[in-house]
């Protein structure tokens, strides 16, 4: 459900982006708010991730897997767990199905392939907030016959 603020319009989507890359960061983060987002924090790795989940609320977090001192799967367990209404989604090169299995599994909602990041990202993020699942198209059937 769309939130209203004070004028009543619906404000942009507020989105937190974990990745120690500062260049993956970067990029994203101007293709975000090309598409209207609005990015609250980033984070260099899994414990910052969570922390500042836990301080900001944000609508959306956006994870990678591979991050020192916490992994993306294990920050979002903690992140589903301490701020529920977060929506998860993970950006990864890992194509295997046991990642996004495991992902699915720790309350992650989106699982995006960074080889296909620029066209599903912002797809991703608008289905997650409707309170659906999104898999990237290379991975979606894979992890459908694992099911």
């Amino acid at each position: 459900m769309a939130k209203i603020d004070a004028e009543g319009k619906n404000p942009a989507p507020r989105v937190l982006l974990a990745d120690d890359h500062v260049v993956v960061r970067s990029g994203l983060k101007s293709l975000l708010v090309a598409e209207g987002f609005e990015i609250v924090a980033e984070a260099s790795n899994g414990q910052e991730a969570v922390e500042m989940v836990n301080t900001l609320g944000p609508d959306v977090a956006v994870l990678d897997i591979t991050m020192p001192l916490l992994n993306g799967i294990d920050a979002a367990r903690q992140i589903c767990a301490a701020s529920p209404r977060t929506k998860l989604i993970l950006l990864t090169q890992h194509k295997e199905e046991q990642y996004a299995l495991e992902a699915l599994r720790s309350g992650v909602k989106g699982y995006v392939l960074k080889s296909q990041a620029t066209a599903d990202l912002v797809q991703a993020i608008r289905t997650t907030l409707l309170g659906d699942i999104y898999l990237s198209p290379g991975i979606s059937e894979s992890v459908v016959n694992a099911a």
